[in-house]
């Protein structure tokens, strides 16, 4: 079997297993959640991994393209707080925002944009690795944030949550212009996709300074880990469905 056959049998075994997981979940049914949970997962990472040789040369930019590795670091995410948290679950709810971008990675072009001089770098693949594993922090912290002002049980891991995403996405703007001046010759370009980065940078710079204001309680946080998922989610994740109309290679 072709690997960007493997690839795309793997991403709906993993759809179906989530669905599974989400359907435990709102069963009660902890341990089979966790359970259908891990199973999806590894389908997810083979699928993830296979795409890297979706056009039969192995191009890594294709592994952490944003739609497809959203999902993936979300569940890779929610596994590793799982480790070490008791509340299985509350952590094993956040099943619902890995399906739902999962769900989306379904209706998406499956195929990979063709290999061009700029991607042809180690730090454009880094800055990708560290910039979707920032936004799934960012998504993570706002998923925890609305369960927090459901049930009023705070988790603990808010802000470490938002501080490694600020750390991981900080990390991305200093690769991504090591990288833009490699492939642009211009550290930063007064573009709209650079713009976007920066506010996000701005924004979650502002929330980890909260603690420094009177007032600012968990609550209030809550409230603003959320508008930083609808500032995310509109700056960064509705450009890559705008991607969609691109020319890609292998369907």
């Amino acid at each position: 079997m072709p690997l960007s056959n493997v690839s795309v049998t793997c991403l709906y075994l993993a759809v179906a297993a989530y669905a599974l997981s989400f359907v435990s979940f709102m069963l009660g049914k902890e341990r089979v959640t966790a359970k259908f949970f891990i199973v999806g997962f590894v389908f997810h990472t083979v699928s993830q991994l296979s795409r890297g040789w979706f056009i039969g040369v192995f191009t890594p930019i294709a592994i952490f393209e944003g739609v497809f590795s959203l999902p993936w670091c979300l569940a890779f995410l929610t596994l590793y707080i799982g480790f070490f948290e008791k509340n299985k679950r509350s952590i094993y709810s956040a099943v619902i925002p890995v399906l739902f971008f999962c769900l989306i990675s379904l209706l998406y072009l499956k195929g990979v944009f063709p290999p061009s001089p700029q991607l042809q770098t180690v730090f454009s693949s880094l800055f990708f690795v560290f910039e979707v594993l920032a936004h799934a922090c960012f998504y993570l912290a706002a998923w925890f944030s609305i369960r927090y002002l459901y049930d009023g049980r705070d988790p603990g891991f808010l802000n470490p949550l938002v501080v490694w995403g600020f750390i991981l996405y900080s990390i991305a703007q200093v690769v991504g212009a090591v990288w833009c001046y490699l492939g642009w010759a211009s550290l930063f370009n007064w573009s709209e996709r650079h713009l976007q980065s920066a506010s996000i940078w701005c924004f979650y710079a502002v929330f980890i300074h909260l603690r420094f204001l009177g007032g600012w309680d968990t609550k209030k946080k809550a409230w603003f880990a959320i508008a930083g998922f609808a500032l995310v989610f509109l700056f960064s994740y509705i450009g890559h469905l705008g991607e969609m109309n691109s020319p890609r290679l292998g369907g």
